[in-house]
């Protein structure tokens, strides 16, 4: 009987902690939306709650990231928070990934709103060690306020490098 109460509880802690984050409040700020694009892609190695990511784009959202190629030359590529999901699922499973916002300029106006998001980022392997790496860049999202809450619509975003250090004004 004690297994099962305990059981219980534990399923009503889970049931709640899901509520919280899925809560139509966290979703009517745009300062608790990016909180939780943050939160939802931090920690230990193992699943995300890709449900709750995808959750935090409108049904037209577009990702991009711009990378040096093996060349040398910047190469830009788009896709959708389902391909990203899928693209990165097993990079997640199998490293731990902290990242954490450390500067934001926002402007809006109306229903839109544009945030320059610098973040810093912790790599490490799955026993939270192993090959660990640090890095910075900018996240540059654009948000839409529709059907009474915020949305991210596109996050186009880019790692700091030697040759592209962060700028003063963004926290650099």
């Amino acid at each position: 009987m004690k297994h099962i109460r305990l059981f219980f509880i534990t399923v009503l802690f889970i049931v709640a902690e899901q509520s919280a984050c899925y809560s139509q409040k966290s979703l009517e700020n745009p300062d608790s939306l990016i909180h939780q694009f943050y939160k939802v892609l931090s920690g230990p190695a193992g699943e995300r709650n890709w449900e709750l990511y995808k959750s935090l784009f409108h049904e037209k959202a577009i990702l991009g990231a711009v990378r040096k190629d093996a060349q040398g030359h910047e190469t830009y590529s788009s896709f959708t928070p389902a391909e990203y999901t899928s693209r990165n699922g097993e990079f997640f499973r199998t490293n731990g990934f902290y990242v954490e916002q450390t500067h934001c300029i926002t402007e809006g106006f109306g229903n839109i709103m544009h945030l320059f998001s610098t973040y810093k980022f912790r790599l490490t392997g799955k026993d939270g060690v192993q090959g660990q790496q640090t890095g910075r860049g900018i996240n540059s999202f654009q948000l839409i306020y529709d059907a009474n809450r915020w949305w991210i619509i596109s996050i186009q975003y880019i790692n700091e490098r030697q040759d592209l250090p962060i700028p003063k004004q963004y926290g650099g």
